[in-house]
């Protein structure tokens, strides 16, 4: 039989096949988020390229003319001077410290709004509150570890008072409970006096202060018994005559004829650090790229040579980041250790 050439013989449907071309809403969205994403990866490098375009905001929980405002103005001259950017140390004294830690945790995360953070609220207080406004891991982004070693700190007296040293004065707090009254100005310094008032079996009185420098005077004029803060600051009315220094927390090779607590009370172990960190949610690069700048900073001679008018210094350098995160995790183990020992509870 003839085939039909006017017939069309048309394929099964079972056997044909569908090529799809991508339509042009496809195209575009896949072109978009291609654009987008070199965009962003290059917006993002540039953003840390180009810190720090103005000033840079240095949070500090103490007030002026405190040890540690000294040393934060110090640490801000140096990476100012590094950055070719002013680095202003703001001072929010206060509420042990948490009104300078919730500013940090308020602002944007952009490098422009860093924090002094110390061991009181990083540290210490994760094991005295039960609750606290912000949670210092998630809260802040460890950065850069500034000073791993703020020196000795002394127990000072007036030089009326009944006892010449530690060991009459311990006597004289156990004939007279709460008569001795003691400054405090720093929040580790209270844990301080309350592992000296529980291990050597006495009770003093402690008298808090918000300004550090109204601490200094009242001792200098007798108005409170004892006072405990950074030795470097009090080593000039030591050899004034003006104080006296019963202990320190660990020995002055300057000061060989002062005892350490340890040789008090063996076991005593007592560190303190100050590190640099920002907001939660830093960017990466950006956290690396201040992580740089401040450890070129730090890790100079002139900057331990700086701190040498506190006696603080910086040993082991900057750390990275991530070191700078495990090194305040093991502060906060071994503070965590020191508060059980004393025998306080959360509140």
């Amino acid at each position: 039989m003839a085939a039909n050439p006017s017939r069309v013989t048309r394929p099964r449907p079972d056997r044909m096949r569908v090529v799809r071309r991508p339509g042009r809403g496809t195209l575009l969205q896949a072109a978009c988020a291609s654009f987008c994403a070199v965009i962003l990866a290059a917006t993002s490098g540039a953003g840390a390229q180009a810190w720090p375009a103005r000033p840079v905001r240095l949070v500090v929980g103490n007030a002026p003319g405190a040890a540690v405002d000294t040393g934060a103005r110090i640490i801000a001259n140096s990476l100012g001077a590094r950055l070719g950017q002013a680095v202003v140390v703001d001072n929010r004294p206060g509420a042990d410290g948490y009104i300078a830690a919730e500013a940090v945790v308020r602002a944007a995360p952009d490098g422009y709004t860093l924090y002094l953070a110390s061991q009181s609220v990083v540290a210490i207080d994760p094991h005295l509150k039960k609750t606290m406004p912000f949670d210092v891991e998630r809260d802040f982004t460890p950065i850069a570890t500034l000073v791993d070693d703020t020196f000795a700190h002394g127990l000072f007296a007036h030089p009326s008072a009944p006892f010449s040293t530690m060991q009459e004065m311990l006597a004289y707090a156990r004939a007279h409970p709460r008569k001795l009254s003691i400054a405090i100005s720093v929040p580790h310094f209270a844990m301080l006096a309350s592992w000296l008032d529980r291990r050597a079996g006495i009770e003093t009185l402690q008298v808090p202060y918000k300004s550090a420098s109204q601490a200094v005077q009242d001792t200098l004029a007798g108005r409170v018994s004892l006072f405990l803060t950074n030795f470097g600051v009090f080593e000039q009315y030591v050899k004034a005559g003006k104080v006296r220094v019963l202990a320190v927390t660990r020995p002055i090779a300057e000061w060989p004829q002062i005892p350490s607590y340890a040789s008090l009370f063996p076991g005593f172990t007592f560190t303190t650090f100050f590190a640099l960190a920002g907001p939660g949610g830093m960017a990466r690069d950006l956290v690396n790229r201040i992580n740089r700048e401040v450890a070129a900073v730090v890790e100079a001679p002139k900057f331990n040579q700086d701190l040498a008018k506190i006696r603080w210094r910086n040993v082991e350098g900057a750390r990275t980041p991530e070191g700078t995160a495990e090194y305040i995790r093991q502060a906060r183990a071994d503070w965590g250790a020191f508060i059980r020992q004393i025998g306080l509870q959360p509140q």
